[in-house]
């Protein structure tokens, strides 16, 4: 089995595979069932501020959890990959529904889809740096207590 890395940040072929199907697989599947099954139930704003976030958090949680030990920049790296792959997705769906209105001048609804994808983006990517931050605190705390 190759290691890639060195010494303490070793990170297996395996543990790259899960990072990678975790993040950028089953994110962007999260996103195309939200807007297939679950866009009238769920209030879009509330998804992509609240539920999204959660559960990139808690599927990686799991995955941080699990046998896969991978350094945090790795994880973190592979975290913000998927958000923008699931960003990217969240375009191309949408730009494959759009349809302007008759009155609407030509390339307004591509700018509001842009401007609409951009700032969930930024939001979402707040949000993460937000835990991210969070969480590195908390475990430079716990590692200061640890020593002690």
């Amino acid at each position: 089995m190759k290691k890639y890395g060195k010494d303490r940040n070793t990170v297996k072929r395996t543990q790259l595979l899960s990072l990678f199907a975790v993040n950028l697989v089953l994110l962007p599947l999260i996103q195309l069932s939200y807007h297939l099954y679950f866009i009238p139930n769920i209030a879009e704003g509330s998804f992509y501020l609240i539920i999204f976030p959660t559960l990139i958090i808690l599927s990686n949680l799991l995955l941080c959890c699990s046998r896969q030990r991978v350094a945090a920049s790795i994880h973190w790296t592979f975290v913000y990959v998927g958000q923008g792959t699931s960003i990217a997705c969240y375009f191309v769906w949408h730009y494959g529904q759009l349809k302007p209105y008759p009155d609407m001048p030509p390339g307004e609804a591509v700018f509001d889809l842009c401007m609409s994808t951009f700032l969930i983006g930024l939001w979402q990517f707040i949000v993460l740096v937000l835990i991210h931050l969070s969480t590195f605190i908390i475990l430079k705390m716990g590692l200061t207590f640890k020593k002690a």
